[in-house]
């Protein structure tokens, strides 16, 4: 069994298949060497191609004597019948010393004592196209003969078989043998030339009747010859070529099965690691589900733990409660009086404050005529930020009041609002545990209907593409069988046109040509069958593969199913055993609490005596704390007004180097005004002096100008007070017509606490700052913070008219660093009040740039953005 392995490989098949190639290729190419070859006759002084399809009486060059020896009457081989190693032995012409003296040259003659010499080749006929020439003188004709062979010369209708290749000789031997053969040649020769000279006398009548005829069927059949010849290396080329086109068909075939198996094979690995993934997924989801499950249990008894101890602090609380209460009440009192002082002192400082910011505004508007109108926009703006800021500690003071009063509201709330949070809490959490037990049991549902669709959807998918290939496959193997067939009618035909040749030849011709086409025909049977036994072998593979996929794909889903249902099975077990346990708990714990609530209510009957005495004292300790806590809160109010009073002088000497600052700059921009205009007039005076023109120069008067353009002037530009660029670590430039408030707020966020969300009541701690806005001529305005700190930053845009307003935001990062940057938000139409921007510090990251996020979630209360390289997760919850 193991001699016939080979056959099946594939190695070993496409090892075959490029041999025989090779082996065509060679026979071609000798094929061709063979057909230019050509041969010189001495004795007609013609060259001639020897022709390798046939040879007839009439190619020859001259006829047959009459009476020709044994040597020449011997039959033409064909060279169909001639073997290859006689055909390479042709030589040409010697062209060495031994040339020089014998010119005609003259084949190697094999005579053995007695014996008749074995004829190897015979020369072709006379080349076409030759003039017609005078009938010659007595010719020689020569015969090409092979060495004598010891073996009996065959009957002339035999076929000459091919000898065996000798060994190389010795060279001594060689040329010994090479000048008896010359003596021998040359003998036999002279003898023929003797004979063949009596004989010419004969003949010349009919070999000069006979020439004219045979040229001209020579030439037609010369010229039906090579036809033929071209026919047939153009037809061994078309085959050669289809026999390559299906060696690379079938190559890419092959190379199409290997990566189909490739990708099955990896299709494969990819499913058996999802499905391990899923399994794990599946082990850790139960696994939490034990642990929450565990977890509730212990919460569970540590809340009957609390209550227990909460049902005997009640009454104790309930009465410490009520002197809290009296206590939260005067506190509330004295704190809201303390309020009012402080209220009415804040307004007071204010109105001192805004009375002092006027007289300096109509002290600049005095010395600045020539920016009246930026003044009046400066003083407009400082009312507005006044009547803000006055607004702001409105607002903060009627917060504190309500925050006062509610905290009153809730000490008088606190127990009974506990008592119903802790019973709220718990039928919370008894709803919880009801409503997850119902969702895991939803969601395990959903899980196995999706899974079962899932592999529902890849067995119809699986069946497809097996369908397809399938079809693919036939369409193949029938292009490949009609392919064969066509090549098999195109070789009977050429072998019928051969056959049909070969009748017209002569019997070893025929009988070669039978034994050619035999093998041949063998040949192209042993292909055919080698093909189908190859296209039947592949397609029982392909067969048997798609069964065993089919079957292998059957399995998965039907282990799938089992194992699904194995776990809906066990989850539905547990969650039975789980209710009737949490039943049991239940009634346990009712019974319990019944029983406790009984030996509760005696004891908190011998308890109240106890306590009303207790308390008797608790309320002679509670007024000493409350004179000594009236006292703490006289102490901590005066020291906040004297720190209010302290703060109030520290904004008032900012204030006043601030408008000092904006004095001293409109007046170096008046100086620099007037200077500008002094050399104007002084051009102007030049090249009135130059042109002579009586052009009056007019007398600078820095104290005389007037607010509106010159009439020879063109009207100067809108202009406010140049202020210098400024910079910081966060700039918004808003660029639009219309006018706009801008606001930002900061919520502080750590980096130490970016690896979790902020909760809800984090985020509300946002506080609102007041950035440095700058207007340029350009008609856009600048909110620039210097001193960015650890946290998120709000832009906030409030449009002052009720139309929506189109505006184009910038933002600018970190402007005079070398790791600055600028991102262009675009243009928004904001209606009333919108935000712009969320920045957070000190990395510089927007919220709307998806690009430094890796991933997103949304529930009910916002959405949440996080990057997993980084570690940051940041929360924005919905207003």
């Amino acid at each position: 069994m193991d001699d016939y392995v080979w056959l099946n490989r594939r190695v070993d098949r496409g090892g075959i298949v490029w041999a025989t190639v090779g082996s065509l290729a060679i026979h071609t190419l000798l094929f061709f060497v063979l057909s230019s070859t050509a041969i010189y006759y001495p004795q007609t002084g013609t060259t001639a191609k020897f022709d390798i399809l046939w040879v007839s009486p009439t190619s020859l060059p001259m006829t047959a004597t009459a009476t020709p020896d044994k040597a020449s009457s011997a039959p033409t081989a064909t060279a169909a019948e001639l073997p290859l190693n006689a055909l390479a032995a042709v030589t040409p012409p010697a062209t060495g010393p031994d040339a020089a003296a014998e010119p005609d040259p003259v084949p190697e003659t094999a005579e053995a004592a007695g014996e008749e010499p074995q004829v190897e080749m015979v020369t072709a006929r006379t080349a076409a196209g030759k003039p017609n020439r005078p009938v010659p003188g007595p010719k020689k004709i020569p015969v090409l003969v092979a060495k004598a062979k010891d073996e009996p010369q065959e009957d002339d209708s035999a076929e000459v078989e091919e000898p065996e290749t000798p060994p190389p000789p010795d060279p001594a031997e060689e040329a010994k043998a090479r000048e008896e053969a010359e003596r021998k040649r040359l003998a036999a020769l002279q003898e023929e030339q003797d004979r063949q000279a009596e004989e010419e006398a004969k003949r010349q009548r009919k070999v000069a009747e006979k020439q004219e005829a045979e040229r001209k069927a020579a030439e037609k059949k010369d010229a039906q010859r090579k036809a033929a010849e071209a026919a047939k290396v153009k037809a061994e080329q078309d085959k050669i070529a289809r026999e390559k086109a299906l060696l690379e068909r079938r190559a890419a075939e092959k190379a199409r099965q290997e990566k189909l198996a490739l990708e099955r094979e990896k299709a494969a690995a990819v499913k058996a690691e999802q499905e391990r993934k899923a399994a794990e997924a599946k082990k850790a989801e139960q696994e939490f589900q034990e642990k929450r499950q565990a977890e509730l249990q212990r919460r569970a008894a540590e809340r009957a733990r609390q209550e227990r101890l909460v049902r005997e602090r009640e009454r104790v609380a309930a009465e410490k409660a009520e002197q809290e209460r009296r206590v939260a009440v005067a506190k509330a009192e004295q704190e809201q009086q303390e309020k009012r002082e402080a209220e009415r002192e804040r307004v007071a400082t204010e109105r001192a404050r805004a009375e002092q910011l006027a007289r300096e505004r109509e002290q600049l508007a005095a010395e600045k005529a020539r920016q009246e109108r930026e003044a009046a926009e400066e003083k407009a703006e400082q009312r507005r930020q006044a009547a803000a800021e006055k607004k702001r500690l409105a607002e903060e003071a009627l917060q504190e009041k309500r925050r006062g009063e509610q905290e009153r509201k809730a000490a008088q709330r606190a127990e009974a609002e506990r008592q119903a949070r802790e019973r709220q809490q718990l039928e919370a959490e008894k709803a919880e545990q009801r409503r997850q037990a119902a969702a895991d049991k939803k969601r395990l549902a959903e899980e196995a209907l999706q899974e079962k669709r899932r592999a529902e959807q890849e067995r119809k998918a699986a069946q497809r593409a097996e369908a397809e290939r399938e079809a693919r496959e036939r369409q193949q193997l029938e292009a490949e069988k009609a392919e064969q067939r066509r090549q098999a009618a195109a070789e009977k035909k050429r072998l019928a046109e051969e056959k049909k040749k070969a009748e017209q030849e002569r019997k070893a011709a025929l009988r070669a040509e039978a034994e050619r086409q035999a093998r041949e025909r063998e040949q192209l049977a042993a292909q055919q069958a080698e093909q189908r036994r190859r296209a039947a072998a592949e397609k029982k593979r392909l067969a048997e593969q798609a069964l065993q996929d089919k079957r292998k794909s059957e399995q998965e889903r039907k282990a799938a199913q089992r194992a699904e249902a194995e776990r809906v099975a066990r989850d539905r077990e547990r969650l039975a055993a789980e209710k009737a346990e949490q039943q049991r708990q239940s009634a346990a714990e009712k019974k319990r609490l019944a029983e406790q609530a009984l030996l509760e209510k005696r004891k908190a009957e011998q308890e109240r005596v106890a306590a009303l005495k207790a308390q008797q004292d608790k309320l002679a300790q509670e007024r000493a704390q409350a004179a000594a806590a009236k006292a703490e809160l006289a102490r901590l109010a005066a020291a906040e007004k004297k720190r209010l009073e302290q703060e109030q002088q520290e904004r008032k000497r900012v204030e006043a180097e601030r408008l000092a600052a904006l004095r001293a700059q409109a007046e170096q921009l008046a100086r620099e005004r007037v200077a500008a205009e002094k050399a104007e007039q002084a051009r102007r005076a030049a090249l009135a002096a130059a042109g002579q023109l009586q052009v009056p120069v007019k007398p600078v008067e820095a104290k005389k100008e007037t607010v509106g353009p010159r009439p020879s002037e063109k009207p100067p530009e809108e202009k406010g007070i140049v202020i210098p660029s400024i910079h910081g670590d966060l700039k918004l430039i808003v660029a639009g017509a219309h006018d706009v408030k801008l606001a930002v707020s900061f919520k502080e966020y750590p980096k130490s606490k970016r690896g979790r969300a902020m909760t809800r009541s984090e985020s509300r701690r946002e506080k609102q700052l007041s950035p440095i806005v700058v207007k340029t001529p350009e008609k856009t305005r600048e909110a620039i913070i210097e001193k960015a700190g650890e946290g998120i930053y709000t832009f906030t845009v409030e449009t002052e008219g009720k139309e929506p307003a189109p505006l184009k935001f910038t933002l600018k990062i970190y402007e005079q660093s070398k790791t600055g940057r600028t991102k262009q938000l675009g243009a928004k139409t904001i209606s009333g009040k919108g935000v712009v921007a969320r920045v957070l510090m000190p990395d510089g990251i927007l919220w709307e740039d998806d690009e430094a996020f890796t991933g997103s979630m949304q529930d009910s209360d916002g959405v949440t953005k996080f990057n997993a390289e980084t570690g940051l997760v940041w929360k924005e919850y919905a207003q």
